[in-house]
């Protein structure tokens, strides 16, 4: 009893570990290069990578299979380079107190 609850325990280890890469069929599985260059013989263009938007080129010629796993992809990809909002303070240095 004890061996099966061990290789289960392992089971579900492995699969939860593996529910975050999926694999992309574009530049030799290469996030980078994918999220950075898109793919421009499906007529589309990636605007940001870390959100996941991207641009089409020609409605004619757009694949929307390259373009969803984009979408899906580089936001997980570069989720740490995402900012939530761009606010700047700047201190004037005539009001700054001693």
């Amino acid at each position: 009893m004890k061996k099966f609850l061990f290789v289960m325990f392992l089971g579900g280890m492995s699969t939860g570990a593996s529910a975050g890469y999926q694999f992309i069929p574009y530049y030799g599985n290469n996030p980078f290069l994918f999220c950075t260059l898109g793919v421009p013989q499906d007529c589309w263009f990636p605007i940001s990578k870390e959100l996941g938007t991207y641009g089409v080129s020609n409605w004619y010629c757009f694949n929307p299979v390259s373009a969803t796993l984009f979408a899906t992809v580089c936001p997980q990809a570069f989720a740490g380079a995402a900012m939530k909002s761009a606010t700047m303070s700047v201190k004037d240095p005539a009001d700054a107190s001693p």
